[in-house]
């Protein structure tokens, strides 16, 4: 008897374009779990489903990082779900699965997870299926479980939405889908190159549209062209996740939550909303005027805090790219110092100790530190350089809620575990063998992170493919050398050159660094 072959769907027209997505994580997921008093399962050792899988871009990388664990994906389009299968058994993963179906299929049989992802779904999908989502997550999370659900949020989406109706108007009665998609760029680059930008709205329009033709053909037709592209207000969605017992933990991206970049009688409005979180929440949404909400829910019974409490940060590793404006700055902690991140995240501050604490994270950047370490190293560094010492453990309350606030303005990373990286390349390195998979295919890998990491350099991307933990860096340089000279003959014809030496040397140090950075080396 042959197999039932599921009819196909816009999803296998169409490819969406698919990718890692850092906040769910589930080791940044259970951060923010913690922080509001839950205590969800360690992200080595967890069960995750997510819903919506697609090709498993998302849920692949996270169970090749975190072998412990057990990874579960559900999506209705078969074509995604094959390729995925195909780079599971190809790494050789043996906790993960993919399947095609439709998550209204999922019983009790799959068991209980301690976080269900659903990412870029619920605004695409008619109302019962959204109404099955809620279901889904009350039935099968742990007691102390997580789900994130992402959604397009109001008031902000009613700007995109003016955009997505006119795109609809010029497409209608186009039943093919590369001319749908060829259409509406059509029209979308006609409006911006229209537009004179000289008042509010014309501004809005032409930057709008321009980051509508940024996007590839797969968001357009699956994101401004959709069957289903339905809003909702916070208070709404939370409201909706009520009903089914789900309660509200809070935003993937912390930063999300915070007052940072308002006025100060702004931030004084907000506050006395006092403990309503959700109506707070609400009329940050109408300040911001977000479009996009990627929301934690909970089971209702959890007993969360009203707010994220300092204290717990002194159970989790904590890390940062922070750099003091000033390199005087960075080695004698004293006045007031200006410090940024490379994503334009900056604070400015005059705590002694968060400033070598700080100093301490750039140094071990992109491991990250235990706080109790990192409050360790603090304190000495503080000591040597101000001569002041202090009772460590009287350090690590005002420690950890600087290190919140921090958090909560963009400027440190916080983890629940230690992602399996190398900080510095090893005598015959070892990239992570979906990273070395990815390389050969494009210039798009996923690092240990679960970042999608773009290696631009043509060095790079080969060591990254070389990088099977068999070659020293002898060898490594040979085949540096190989991969010049099969592109400039003439100037590295001799291999004994000091200079072409040297060259080859730096250039290989330099990207073993780099990829090293990047979360894409392995002990």
């Amino acid at each position: 008897m042959n197999p039932t072959i599921p009819p196909p769907t816009s999803y296998d027209v169409v490819a969406y374009p698919s990718y890692t997505h850092p906040q769910t994580h589930p080791g940044r997921l259970g951060v923010i779990g913690e922080l509001f008093g839950l205590a969800p399962a360690r992200a080595d050792r967890c069960r995750v489903l997510e819903l919506g899988c697609g090709n498993g871009s998302n849920l692949v990388p996270m169970a090749e990082g975190l072998p412990g664990s057990e990874f579960v994906g559900i999506d209705l389009a078969a074509r995604p779900v094959a390729h995925g299968q195909c780079m599971i058994q190809d790494l050789g993963l043996r906790n993960i699965r993919l399947q095609q179906g439709n998550l209204t299929e999922i019983n009790q049989d799959w068991g209980k997870f301690d976080y269900i992802i659903a990412h870029g779904l619920f605004s695409w999908v008619p109302a019962g299926v959204r109404e099955e989502m809620f279901r889904l997550c009350r039935r099968h999370l742990q007691p102390q479980g997580l789900a994130f659900i992402s959604y397009n949020s109001l008031p902000g989406s009613h700007l995109r939405l003016m955009l997505r109706e006119m795109m609809l108007f010029h497409v209608r009665g186009i039943a093919d889908a590369p001319e749908r998609i060829r259409q509406a760029l059509a029209l979308t680059r006609f409006l911006a190159e229209s537009q004179i930008a000289r008042d509010e709205y014309q501004l809005w329009m032409k930057a709008e549209l321009e980051r509508i033709l940024e996007h590839e053909a797969g968001h357009i037709f699956h994101d401004e062209l959709a069957e289903f592209n339905q809003p909702c207000f916070f208070t709404q969605f939370v409201e909706q996740a009520g009903r089914h017992g789900l309660q509200f933990v809070g935003e993937a991206d912390f930063f999300e939550m915070s007052t940072h970049g308002f006025t100060e009688s702004a931030c004084a409005s907000l506050t006395q909303i006092g403990p309503n979180r959700l109506l707070r929440e609400q009329y940050l949404d109408f300040l911001k005027c977000r479009r996009f909400r990627q929301t934690l829910l909970c089971h209702q019974e959890a007993a969360l805090k009203p707010e994220a409490q300092a204290e717990a940060v002194v159970n989790l590793l904590v890390a940062s790219q922070a750099k003091c404006a000033s390199d005087e700055g960075a080695a004698h902690p004293g006045p007031a110092r200006v410090y940024t991140t490379p994503k334009g995240a900056t604070c400015t501050t005059d705590f002694p100790l968060g400033q070598a604490a700080l100093s301490v994270l750039e140094q071990h950047w992109p491991m990250p530190l235990p706080f109790a370490e990192l409050a360790r190293l603090a304190v000495s560094h503080e000591a040597q350089t101000c001569g002041a010492p202090r009772p460590e453990g009287g350090a690590s309350p005002q420690l950890a809620a600087f290190l919140l606030e921090l958090f909560g303005a963009g400027l440190v990373e916080f983890r629940t575990c230690l992602p399996p990286i190398a900080r510095v390349a090893s005598e015959r390195p070892v990239a992570s063998p979906l990273a070395r998979s990815q390389a050969q295919h494009g210039d798009v890998v996923s690092s240990r992170f679960h970042q999608a990491v773009k290696v631009e350099d043509e060095v790079g991307r080969f060591l990254l493919i070389w990088l099977d933990g068999t070659m020293d860096r002898p060898a490594l340089s040979e085949k540096i050398r190989a991969l010049f000279q099969a592109r400039d003959t003439q100037a590295f014809s001799d291999p004994e050159d000091p200079a072409t030496v040297q060259k080859i040397r730096l250039e290989l140090e330099q990207n073993l660094a780099k990829l090293a950075g990047l979360g894409l080396l392995v002990a």
